[in-house]
């Protein structure tokens, strides 16, 4: 995982913050289904398919040319413990506390008809995760999500306007071990399905 190329290229997102025509903040509020299967070292894997439920602030720029930025400070929360994983010297060792905080981006490709106030959209993004962790020789676990999703704006004045997507999102987690003699590497696959309703204000 490359979280040097992503740092850069969230630089260079906000840093177009200057040159854009027009700019908005958000809130974008997300619900939906992970399907995610831990895979401890030498012991069967485990499906935990969480809920997950989580919230969004969003820094954007609009091109005016059906292009839009967006930057996004993030919290997730899933319904089950992703990183629960006990060995046969301690079932008990190894948990996390299901929040998942994230900084990423999206790009954002809008298609609009002169008149109208409702303008579907088609979106890819990148973020960088953490999640704290408890039993595991590591503090916190950390990912690169990849988002693709579409969906709609609607548009209810001109400076406000009300979004609704899908997104789906694939996580690449890396491997942590447990913090006990029995050495035991964790490691997730991660899908998720998620249903966004959001609320921007241009300025």
């Amino acid at each position: 995982m490359n979280y040097k190329k992503l740092s850069y290229a969230i630089l260079l997102s906000a840093l177009s913050l200057n040159a854009a025509s027009s700019q908005y903040v958000g809130v974008t509020l997300s619900s939906g289904y992970s399907w995610i299967k831990q895979m401890p070292t030498n012991q069967p894997s485990t499906n935990i398919d969480p809920y997950i439920y989580g919230a969004k602030f969003n820094v954007g720029v609009d091109s005016g040319e059906d292009l839009r930025t967006n930057i996004f400070f993030g919290l997730d929360y899933f319904d089950q413990d992703l990183y629960e994983a006990g060995t046969s010297i301690d079932p008990n060792v190894g948990s996390s506390n299901q929040l998942l905080y994230s900084v990423g981006f999206d790009i954002i490709k809008t298609y609009s008809e002169k008149g109208s106030s409702t303008l579907p959209y088609l979106k890819g993004g990148m973020d960088y995760e953490f999640m704290s962790l408890d039993g595991y020789a590591q503090s916190w676990a950390s990912n690169v999500g990849l988002t693709f999703g579409a969906g709609t704006f609607l548009r209810m004045s001109e400076t406000t306007e009300f979004q609704l997507g899908m997104v789906y999102k694939y996580r690449m987690w890396g491997n942590y071990n447990l913090d006990t003699p029995d050495t035991q590497n964790v490691e997730l696959s991660d899908h998720s399905l998620m249903l966004e309703l959001g609320l921007n204000f241009h300025y």
